[in-house]
């Protein structure tokens, strides 16, 4: 048998708090996902197993179950964040001492960067450690043999973007991520393809196949597939042929992507809303003024923040949920977190929710280095660094890093309610088979940790740094369940 066993690294613990419902995401690695699918049409059967916060040996167990020991190919172990590497050390090292002869490929272009040996010094077991993106040397890394080329269609869609679910370990589990287009290239200083060329969105027709090939009908919650993109910029040529697409198949999909502010104009949400969007992540970030400038998200903020309230007023009318993301930024203080708080009460009634983190620096200690001394100029320093490649840090001298934690689940819980943050992660991300009832049951645990609310507080939430009472008190009325 010419099995392949493909690794998508887990972790030790959550990013966020490690709380049980956290603990119940999946996050497909469709990075992985992509060259399984190449190795597929090589005449290989790949098979890809996650990790995800199950321990090294469980899933090296599975593993074994799914045909490892049929097999002499190397183990490909994909390192999707630096969150992941704790994890994967631990696997080599069961994987080695099961197989001593085993070979194992370690790649994770986020992770790995542009110097491999690294990586390779903290996982010294790992055979080799691969660069970049690999779908075109994948099936010589793996065998030996010449590597297959891959050539651009004139949609511009690289065929090694189309995935094969059926190549997922209990693959009904996973609500789908298609990728519709790599790189991002708009230069915001907390980016990880700041500097990546944005290619093509897919053409309607790929992606429709692609879609067909691989949504279920059973009876686990409705698969609604993600439209994978750093920069989602579609245009009303590819909506209008999405949308025929979709009807020449008589298929009707529900499906969310992220977007940004500045690149999805609010005149196309009519149409993209015809072909099923019914989720959109915005990227916000801060509707501070200051904030803005600083992450180098716009040169405009008055113009920015007024796309904005467009782009929210016109999801609203078209029934296009709208999940916001915030990004605690460095030189936060109580004025900067006041404006956004203020902006995001104003257009409460088109927010669906809302999601809150502190900017985190990564990269190896050169980049995370010249990162962190630009953040300097705003009034952050280093606070430590939970693992490698990860440096968390105090945002100002009014936000140290607890601060920033308190305040991210507080501005979540305002804008949060318990039964819409169930309804967004079941879209994407929560197992297809973990209902409304298990969140419930999950949720009276560790229940200081949510970033949603479950209840009207009576008061004022914890005030955090002094900030203004009125940014902070909790209304009854926005506890009801919607």
């Amino acid at each position: 048998m010419r099995r392949v066993i493909c690794i998508g690294a887990g972790q030790l613990s959550t990013k966020k708090a490690n709380n049980r419902i956290n603990r119940r995401n999946q996050y497909l690695n469709y990075g992985l996902l992509s060259l399984a699918s190449v190795l597929r049409r090589s005449g290989l059967t790949p098979v890809v197993i996650h990790g995800h916060f199950s321990s090294p040996t469980e899933t090296l167990e599975t593993a074994r179950n799914c045909g490892l020991a049929d097999s002499d190919l190397p183990i490909l172990l994909s390192v999707p964040s630096f969150y992941a590497v704790a994890w994967a050390r631990a696997f080599i090292l069961e994987a080695k001492a099961l197989s001593p002869s085993r070979k194992v490929i370690v790649g994770g272009r986020w992770v790995v960067g542009d110097q491999p040996e690294l990586l390779k010094a903290i996982l010294p077991e790992a055979d080799l450690v691969v660069p970049g993106l690999a779908e075109e040397r994948i099936v010589e890394l793996i065998t030996g043999a010449r590597s297959i080329r891959f050539s651009q269609s004139p949609s511009g869609s690289n065929s090694a973007s189309v995935l094969d679910y059926s190549l997922l370990h209990r693959r009904e589990r996973y609500q789908p991520s298609i990728e519709v287009a790599r790189g991002c290239g708009m230069g915001c200083s907390f980016c990880q393809e700041r500097d990546d060329r944005l290619q093509p969105l897919k053409s309607p027709d790929i992606l429709a196949e692609e879609l067909q090939s691989t949504l279920l009908d059973d009876a686990l919650i409705e698969m609604t597939p993600y439209f994978e993109t750093s920069m989602f910029v579609p245009n009303e040529r590819w909506g209008d042929g999405l949308r025929a697409a979709f009807d020449r198949r008589e298929m009707r999909v529900k499906w969310r992507s992220e977007a940004r502010v500045d690149t999805l104009k609010p005149s196309l949400i009519p149409a993209l809303a015809a072909t099923g969007l019914s989720v959109i992540d915005l990227g916000l970030e801060s509707a501070s003024p200051g904030q803005l400038l600083r992450m180098r998200k716009t040169r405009d903020p008055a113009r920015y923040l007024d796309r904005a309230s467009r782009l929210l007023n016109d999801c609203a009318e078209n029934k296009v949920k709208v999940k916001v993301n915030i990004l605690l930024y460095a030189g936060e203080n109580e004025d900067t977190i006041a404006e956004t708080l203020d902006w995001l009460d104003r257009h409460r009634e088109c927010i669906y929710g809302v999601s809150v983190s502190p900017v985190i620096v990564f990269g190896w200690p050169h980049e995370a280095d010249a990162y962190l001394n630009s953040l300097a100029q705003y009034g952050a320093t280093r606070d430590h660094s939970p693992c490698a490649g990860v440096t968390h840090i105090k945002l100002s001298k009014h936000v140290n890093f607890e601060d920033s934690l308190e305040l991210a689940r507080m501005i979540s819980r305002r804008f949060m309610s318990a039964d819409r943050y169930y309804a967004l992660k079941s879209f994407s991300y929560f197992p297809r088979d973990y209902r409304f009832k298990d969140f419930l049951a999950d949720m009276v645990h560790e229940a200081d940790s949510h970033s949603f609310s479950t209840e009207c507080l009576g008061g004022c939430p914890k005030e955090v740094m002094g900030l203004p009472s009125h940014a902070l008190h909790t209304d009854p009325m926005d506890c009801q369940v919607s």
